[in-house]
């Protein structure tokens, strides 16, 4: 079953709501304060809140695991640092389709964490 079903979102709804969808992206606290009653901008804001939240998780284990292993070596160090970097592109992978998903009127989970949004009941 589609999300747009479940959430029983109006063309119109989401019409009204694709910037404020659209800021989400961008910056979260604009449409979490200025467009509660709209159900398709807070959907895309609480896509936006997971992603960030998930992205600080994942970064802040990539320092604790560079430190612990720059203690060993530094070499080992070097080498979790630049895979550090894969974090990084995934998030912004995530970020830009979501960013075209906003723009775009869909009402579409994003892959591997957007489920998390409405079990963690973030915007309501």
């Amino acid at each position: 079953m589609s999300e747009t079903r479940q959430l029983n979102i109006t063309p119109e709804e989401i019409e009204s709501g694709k910037v404020m969808g659209i800021l989400a992206y961008i910056f979260f606290i604009i449409p979490l304060l200025a467009a509660r009653e709209n159900r398709y901008a807070m959907f895309h804001t609480e896509q936006a809140i997971v992603l960030w939240i998930v992205f600080i998780l994942v970064y802040i284990v990539m320092w604790i695991l560079t430190f612990i292993i720059g203690q060993i070596s530094s070499t080992l160090a070097c080498v979790v640092s630049i895979i550090g970097i894969l974090p990084w592109v995934v998030y912004l992978i995530l970020w830009i389709m979501g960013l075209i998903n906003a723009i775009g009127g869909k009402v579409k989970e994003l892959p591997l964490i957007g489920q998390y949004g409405a079990k963690l009941n973030l915007v309501k």
